[in-house]
């Protein structure tokens, strides 16, 4: 009872119950701020006012502010923008840095790259030009090496005739000053090793010039990094960026053969490949994960629609739409061509909805809608009318540079969700890369010597060490610490498949809580110096006084990247569920059968719908292929039969189930607040109206497929708009 109130704080209006713990936590965190949470309930309005600014100007409500200093004063704004709208942590970041280090700093300036290659780098130093998947910046050398009249050798790595051509090109080329371009560097590292030696023990001539284009990946050797100036080169977002970028690569002369709707079919495709990159920024929503859509795909694809039109026009100058291959040329894109990237059912399922909308006849129509809604007024955007080149130019020149999520079919809050989730990572990574100051470093001290430092010199124990002590306390105030009792098996029970699953929960669970009991215990005992130190409680300081969740503790699926905090409270409540399933096993099977399962607190959520499809079929006596999953949402529980199961705690992201049917909106969370699941035989169901299949997914990265769920539905564009079920909202 006394965790449930500390974890359920008072509502405040206008706040969700996310950003009333995380003022509880500020609150409890930093001493300034010990008066937050008051603040806040007394002047929502203002606060809430405040919050919704761009950009977040913070209100100086924490004590002594008005006489902090302005770096100080950057800081503790960026700490009251994280707390209420984490999403705005950037902006804050970047004003705190211009505190620091200046407002040059961080101000973006236009890089001048003749001027880097002519007087910043020497000779024997490589250029590396690194580029994000699916952009090339080798381009930029080409046109200076033209411009500036520069003799440059271009060598594609990647076989071993190419790497021989490499060598002799660098030999030539450091004789007689010309420049030399490798491209995709990336793709041979262990070559690169080698190359990084000769360019040490090169002696070169004053204009030698070596360029390494590469995409941003770990396995680059790291002295070649040092050793090199590296230059990173991103594409500008968004849909005009990318359309202007894929016409700029295709010849005029290309684009513009017989028959007149090349042109045409150019630009759907040009259209195709921005939506289908540009949804990438928005993974888990855009897709569920970050294909590899690139260049090349494009240009298999150019080379895949002038195959098919000049078969089809014979050499005419028109080819009516009608005749064009459109079922062909929507299953090599959509299964093929990009396609071919795809391993997720329902990723793939978007992929076929792009396609089969964006090549089909009716866009040769003047009045196709490409975008429904192309910012709040409402209006909407038309295909172009054009039968060349520079007409679709000329077009793609007078969009707006800025696009809002919607013209890529996603709802217009996919940003806000995005920059949450970039803002979390971000702050985990801040945790793991906090430096530790020599007095407070790990550095496998030896407690003993600690210990007499404390008594014969009176010194106090390590900061670090008094605050991950502090954190330990909570935890273990949190962690439940009643032993979880193992499930009695009998001759009867151990045959129900329901009871053998949570016989496998339990166990999972009263082993885990057993080590995380245990190493809480020693850690806070070394912290207090009453325990030395040994080789896995060295690993245990390391990973929680950086936050990270300790290897040992990791033996079911969390989000990557999970900190130690949420998931000490998480772990609980899933402690705290073995504690009713306990209860529940002991008076009955019945009792067991009709509990309220929170699925994602299970260690294991496929192998809970797999054991009650197992367990209706025993039942009823039917094969597990008969039978289908019905799903029912509801505002509370209701009586279930032999065939249903009560689940709560699921979340919709992207729509609301009302009436009976689901909805979109703009909401980016709803609560299902009890779901009936029922196993129904396949041949027994009557399907009224439309349905759509949604997949109900582990966590918000979207990682982990659990089932498959039918839903009532009067609308479309669910899959363009990321709609899913999360079990559990950890992140």
């Amino acid at each position: 009872k006394q965790w449930y109130q500390r974890r359920v704080r008072a509502p405040i209006k206008g706040f969700t119950e996310k950003q009333v713990q995380a003022m509880h936590t500020l609150a409890n965190t930093l001493e300034p701020f010990k008066d937050f949470v008051s603040y806040v309930e007394n002047n929502a309005q203002a606060v809430l006012q405040n919050l919704n600014s761009v950009p977040v100007d913070p209100i100086l409500c924490w004590e002594g502010a008005e006489s902090q200093d302005p770096i100080t004063l950057a800081m503790y704004k960026m700490v009251y923008v994280h707390t209420l709208r984490p999403d705005k942590v950037f902006g804050a970041c970047r004003k705190f840095v211009s505190s620091v280090f200046g407002d040059e700093f961080i101000n973006e300036t236009q890089l001048d790259l003749y001027q880097i290659t002519k007087d910043e780098v020497k000779a024997n130093t490589p250029i590396l030009l690194c580029c994000v998947t699916g952009y090339d910046a080798s381009g930029r050398v080409e046109d200076m090496a033209t411009n500036q009249k520069q003799p440059l050798s271009n060598i594609a790595i990647g076989s071993a005739e190419g790497f021989s051509l490499a060598e002799k090109a660098i030999n030539a080329a450091s004789k007689n000053g010309r420049w030399v371009m490798l491209k995709n560097v990336h793709l041979a590292p262990g070559w690169l090793v080698q190359l990084e030696k000769k360019l040490h023990a090169l002696k070169a001539h004053p204009n030698f010039r070596l360029f390494l284009t590469l995409e941003i990946t770990p396995k680059m050797p790291v002295n070649l990094l040092r050793a090199g100036r590296i230059l990173t080169f991103e594409p500008p977002d968004g849909i005009k960026a990318n359309l202007l970028r894929t016409f700029n690569s295709i010849s005029a002369g290309r684009v513009n053969r017989a028959p007149n709707e090349r042109a045409r079919m150019y630009f759907l495709l040009a259209w195709f490949h921005a939506i289908v990159q540009e949804r990438l920024r928005y993974t888990p929503l855009g897709w569920s994960k970050k294909y590899e859509f690139n260049e090349s795909d494009l240009k298999c694809a150019c080379d895949t629609i002038d195959r098919w039109i000049d078969d089809t026009a014979k050499g005419r100058d028109n080819l009516p739409p009608n005749k064009i291959p459109w079922d062909a040329l929507c299953t090599l894109m959509g299964q093929s061509i990009y396609g071919g990237r795809i391993d997720n059912n329902f990723d793939q399922l978007l992929m076929n909805d792009f396609v089969k909308r964006i090549f089909q006849p009716a866009t040769f129509e003047s009045d196709f809608t490409l975008v429904e809604k192309i910012d709040e007024t409402g209006g909407k955007l038309v295909i172009p009318d054009g039968l060349r080149r520079e007409d679709f130019l000329r077009w793609m020149e007078k969009l707006p540079d800025s696009q809002t999520p919607s013209w890529l079919g996603l709802p217009n809050n996919a940003e806000t969700v995005i920059l949450q989730t970039k803002a979390t990572t971000f702050i985990q990574k801040l945790l793991k890369m906090q430096t530790v100051t020599e007095d407070e470093d790990l550095a496998y001290q030896d407690p003993d010597s600690e210990r007499r430092k404390s008594v014969i010199g009176g010194s106090v124990r390590p900061a670090w060490m008094k605050n991950l002590g502090d954190s330990v306390s909570q935890w273990l105030a949190i962690v439940p610490k009643e032993e979880l009792e193992a499930l009695k098996r009998t001759v009867e029970n151990i045959k129900d498949p329901l009871y053998r699953f949570f016989e496998r929960e339990c166990t999972i669970g009263r082993k885990l809580l057993k080590t995380v009991l245990t190493d809480l215990n020693d850690v806070a005992q070394v912290c207090e110096m009453k325990k030395k130190q040994t080789n896995y409680i060295r690993g245990l300081l390391s990973d929680l006084q950086k936050g990270i969740v300790p290897k040992s503790w990791n033996i079911y699926t969390v989000p990557g990247g999970v900190t130690i905090n949420p998931w000490i409270v998480d772990f609980s409540e899933r402690i705290r569920q073995l504690y009713k399933i306990v209860e529940a096993a002991k008076k009955g099977q019945t009792a067991l059968k009709e509990l309220t399962v929170w699925l994602g607190g299970l260690f294991s959520q496929e192998a809970y719908v797999t054991a009650t499809r197992q367990s209706v079929a025993q039942c009823k006596g039917y094969s597990l292929e008969e039978l289908t999953l019905q799903v029912s949402v509801h505002d509370k529980p209701v009586e279930l039969d032999s065939s249903s199961f009560g689940i709560s705690g699921l979340k919709l992201m992207g729509a609301v189930h009302e009436g009976g049917k689901l909805k979109i909106t703009e909401e980016i969370m709803s609560d299902l607040t009890y779901t009936k699941i029922s196993w129904v035989r396949t041949k027994d169901i009557v399907v009224q109206g439309k349905q759509i299949t949604l997949p109900v997914y582990l966590n918000n990265t979207r990682t982990m497929l659990v089932e498959t769920l039918n839903f009532a539905t009067d609308e479309e564009m669910f899959y363009q708009r990321g709609v899913a079920i999360l079990c559990t909202s950890l992140a």
